[in-house]
């Protein structure tokens, strides 16, 4: 387990423990446990509860682990599509970005 991961599950958690307690119980057992159990145990992260979410300073790995937890437990199903769908748009443009950078015309432009 990577550090990067351990400290995404110890900032997933300290944003879990400020759910009402109804939404934190939907999330299964056995993932909170996981996370516990995998968590950066000397990483200290809180976050400021007066602020969104979105203004909150957290990693990448635990904002991709939280929207999956949305999706596989709060969101509805129209929101489930919009997401799947923003998701899907995000790879296709990292995929285009790569295609355009690794491009078999492009590797050797700048070393002519």
């Amino acid at each position: 387990m990577t550090n990067i991961y351990k400290k995404a599950y110890t900032e997933v958690l300290e944003i879990l423990s400020h759910l009402p307690e109804e939404e934190y119980y939907k999330i299964p057992k056995e993932k909170i446990d996981f996370y516990k159990d995998h968590m950066d145990k000397t990483y200290i992260f809180k976050i400021n509860p007066q602020l969104e979410l979105s203004k909150q300073d957290i990693s990448k790995q635990a904002n991709a682990i939280l929207i999956s937890l949305f999706i596989d437990y709060f969101a509805t199903d129209k929101q489930k599509k919009i997401l799947k769908n923003l998701l899907y748009q995000n790879q296709e443009r990292l995929e285009q970005d790569k295609r355009v950078i690794y491009n078999d015309n492009n590797i050797f432009k700048n070393k002519l």
